[in-house]
């Protein structure tokens, strides 16, 4: 497991701790010691908070075990989807406290999804594939709009959009250009893909990650040498290996 994985897991297991610790301290401090409707009223509290840590708890165990073993228990997957949903906010909140930068917390969590749907096997139609790339891989200077239309683009090699969308004419797969999360939801909503590989900076792939469960998406994570949102790049083995995972089951597949 990974340096960067253990981080966004380390987070989480305090975050349950935390909750835990909690719990404990009402029950000490609250429910022992108060009477009548308050008594009750804390109890039905604790039941609840109780059966969500539960739920938490099965979640935290299947992205561990889906992690070191490689594999996938779909027995697991509401429960995973439920913590990875629920508890994120809090993850970052915890992450501030301890003084981690958001970006290593969002790295982290975009590589334990990545292994998260690694772990699932099974190939699937090219057409249910949507590769979602951002605006800002676009040289800047370029005058032909790509977002509205992207076969407006003239595949001059100034930037990596051409080399991208030939990958899409490859191998038959869906690719779109958004310039926020407001136009991927409408072509998710629009094209109805069965899975997805997304291509941004960590914050909005996490952004997009959490929009999209249970929807498994791949994250590949752009290089900004000129800074965020101006003339990024991307590698295209990285991509055409996230597209290969889905088209052929996940053989000879690398996290990007």
């Amino acid at each position: 497991m990974g340096v960067r994985k253990r981080l966004y897991l380390g987070l989480l297991s305090a975050t349950l701790l935390l909750f835990g610790g909690t719990i404990v301290y009402i029950w000490l401090t609250v429910f022992q010691r108060d009477g009548g409707l308050l008594r009750y009223f804390f109890a039905a509290a604790v039941i609840v908070v109780l059966f969500v840590l539960l739920i938490v708890g099965l979640g935290f165990a299947g992205i561990v075990l889906s992690i070191v073993s490689d594999r996938s228990f779909k027995v697991l997957d509401g429960p995973i989807n439920f913590t990875v949903s629920i508890l994120y906010p809090v993850v970052i909140r915890l992450g501030k406290l301890f003084k981690i930068a958001q970006d290593k917390i969002q790295r982290s969590f975009v590589e334990v999804n990545n292994q998260l749907v690694k772990a699932r096997r099974g190939s699937m139609n090219p057409g249910r594939l949507l590769v979602l790339l951002p605006h800002c891989l676009q040289d800047r200077d370029c005058t032909n709009r790509i977002t509205t239309n992207e076969k407006n683009c003239r595949r001059c090699g100034r930037c990596k959009v051409g080399d991208l969308l030939a990958l899409g004419e490859r191998y038959g797969v869906h690719v779109r250009i958004a310039t926020g999360g407001t136009l991927a939801r409408e072509a998710v909503k629009q094209l109805r893909p069965k899975a997805i590989v997304a291509v941004a900076c960590e914050r909005d792939l996490t952004s997009g990650i959490l929009d999209c469960i249970p929807l498994p998406v791949l994250g590949v994570t752009n290089e900004r040498p000129n800074g965020p949102c101006h003339n990024t790049t991307v590698r295209p083995e990285a991509v055409e290996n996230a597209i290969l995972f889905f088209l052929k089951g996940g053989n000879n597949y690398v996290t990007p």
